[in-house]
């Protein structure tokens, strides 16, 4: 995403650090957030499952927590953005269980009765 950066200095949409510094949180949470499809994909063997979650986040966005601090229901809107969290990382790895995903998967970790991993 910092390809954006020469096109916002180029019309003069911002301060030179506000630019950088959006560009650069933009690029942490996108990392991040590559690695969580990684982890999908590599738990999963399946394709359809990091597609889905990247088109499912780019349609959400990113969550409007300055929005949300702004709310008159703030304390609520906040304990279920906890919950969402704690719900994520307590659900991670048991909705990622590569039994639920049978055998049709495009990538297989182990080989049977063996601890190498291969992707076939």
């Amino acid at each position: 995403h910092f390809h954006h950066v020469i096109e916002l200095l180029k019309f003069r949409q911002g301060t030179v650090v506000g630019i950088f510094l959006s560009a650069v949180f933009q690029f942490s949470y996108t990392a991040v957030f590559g690695a969580y499809t990684a982890f999908i994909f590599i738990r999963t063997g399946h394709l359809i499952g990091p597609v889905l979650c990247h088109s499912f986040c780019n349609y959400m966005g990113f969550p409007a927590i300055g929005a949300a601090l702004d709310h008159p229901r703030k304390v609520t809107i906040f304990f279920f953005y906890l919950l969402g969290v704690i719900l994520f990382f307590l659900l991670l790895f048991p909705m990622t269980d590569p039994t639920f995903y049978g055998s049709l998967a495009i990538c297989h970790m182990t080989k049977p009765d063996t601890s190498t991993s291969v992707c076939t």
